[in-house]
């Protein structure tokens, strides 16, 4: 009985153990997609721009007296426009790399449990954080773990 109640407890001091203190697990593959979300970003904040300054031309052609108006509180406008966008861009960039995270550690995990595979320990299973992605996967890869030692342990019994 004290077998069965020290397992959930042990369980408990081992989730709060198993915390990923790394925000760069897989650099290269992390930093590309932190790249493509910013790029993006970027992107679309260009296409958003230039339409602001098609239709401003077009206001300012038909009415040349808000020109004046537009250079004198217009300087604000694009200070506090800029300074949106850099915010906007630290929220994004910090975004990214939390979420890039919940897939380069399920992907290093993978790494580590195939190479340990091959290297012959067929005990290795796989264990992942609750938010992290390919959780499915990690379940596949440990049946099949489970189903590949239990065939060489019958066939270990049997020779």
């Amino acid at each position: 009985m004290t077998s069965k109640n020290t397992k959930p407890q042990a369980d408990e001091q081992n989730q709060s153990r198993f915390q990923r203190k790394i925000i760069f697990i897989k650099k290269g593959m992390q930093l590309k997609i932190i790249a493509l979300v910013l790029f993006s970003f970027l992107f679309g904040i260009s296409l958003t721009s230039f339409g602001f300054l098609s239709l401003a031309e077009d206001v300012f052609a038909r009415h040349p007296v808000l020109l004046h108006v537009f250079f004198e509180k217009g300087a604000g406008v694009f200070l506090l426009f800029g300074i949106l966008i850099l915010v906007s861009l630290a929220i994004l960039t910090l975004a990214a790399a939390v979420l890039s995270n919940k897939v380069a550690g399920p992907l290093y995990r993978f790494e580590v449990a195939f190479k340990d595979v091959a290297s012959g320990k067929f005990s290795t299973r796989i264990k992942l954080r609750q938010g992290d992605s390919m959780r499915g996967l990690e379940k596949e890869f440990n049946a099949m773990m489970d189903i590949v030692e239990n065939k060489l342990n019958e066939n270990n019994k049997a020779a």
